[in-house]
């Protein structure tokens, strides 16, 4: 009988596993992930990427539309606030500029899948593409928008922004069950009342 599905063979219990599966549903061993042999394309133009060594990192880089692939740890090296302030020096404000053209999903440089797209900081206005197992493609310019952004204090508003929504959101929940408390409480007082005149008029 041929197989309809790609499968493999577990690294636990030798039974046979869909391809796709993370966890064998056998034994429930974790199985180890399989990437596809890909070379390493530019998801905007299909061009072969070139290898750019700097400052002790290796980028992937488009010769034809200088778009860039960072593995995770890449990628999370150079937005680091530490290794920002000390490796870049950029002066003025930071002004996020428009977002312009089409939607476009664009397959992960490492395992072909369609990213999903991201605000970068939530408000920094530099929407990446990011794989979240294995990386991030910035377009052309986007790595130093990025920097920008972090090396004037983005970041940091951008927290800021969270925890003014977060304590809104604890206050209006505190008034909400405030409110609740004292629907609760007349509600018990009416229902006293009632219980008490029923037993005089009996």
């Amino acid at each position: 009988m041929m197989k309809t599905q790609k499968t493999r063979t577990c690294e636990h219990c030798s039974g046979e596993v869909n391809i796709t599966y993370r966890t064998c549903p056998l034994c429930g061993g974790h199985q180890a992930e399989i990437l596809q042999d890909l070379q390493p394309k530019c998801p905007r133009c299909s061009t072969d990427l070139k290898l750019l060594e700097g400052e002790g990192e290796e980028y992937d880089i488009c010769p034809e539309c200088g778009g860039m692939w960072l593995d995770r740890d890449e990628f999370h090296r150079a937005t680091r606030e530490r290794n920002v302030f000390q490796k870049v020096h950029i002066k003025g404000e930071y002004r996020k500029t428009p977002i312009r053209g089409l939607i476009e999903y664009v397959p992960c440089v490492r395992c072909g899948k369609l990213m999903n797209r991201r605000n970068f900081g939530k408000i920094s206005g530099v929407i990446i593409d990011r794989c979240g197992r294995h990386g991030v493609w910035l377009d052309s310019g986007e790595l130093e928008k990025i920097q920008h952004f972090i090396a004037d204090g983005g970041l940091d508003r951008a927290r800021d922004r969270d925890i003014q929504r977060n304590r809104t959101a604890i206050r209006e929940l505190a008034t909400t069950v405030e409110n609740v408390d004292f629907t609760q409480k007349i509600l018990h007082f009416w229902n006293f009342k009632r219980w008490l005149f029923r037993g005089w008029n009996r």
